[in-house]
């Protein structure tokens, strides 16, 4: 996966519109494992494609999935 798409996963659980603690308790997750999940920085740690569908569900914000369409040369459109 692409950093830019990485950066843009994390910053929806860091800075998104909710919570960091309630969205890790709504994915059924601990703070420090979503943190780590998402943090680009640790090689070791992978997030679930069902995880990220659930962050994406829960938050409204879907610009990872507009990142990865780009790259796929896709455009995203909302019905």
């Amino acid at each position: 996966m692409s950093e830019k798409i990485e950066r843009a996963i994390q910053d929806l659980v860091v800075n998104g519109p909710v919570p960091v603690e309630v969205l890790a308790e709504k994915v059924g997750k601990s703070v420090k494992t979503l943190l780590r999940e998402v943090n680009p920085e640790d090689p070791k740690a992978k997030l679930g494609a069902e995880t990220l569908m659930e962050i994406m569900r829960i938050t409204g914000g879907v610009e990872p999935l507009k990142l990865m369409a780009e790259e796929l040369d896709f455009t995203l459109e909302s019905e």
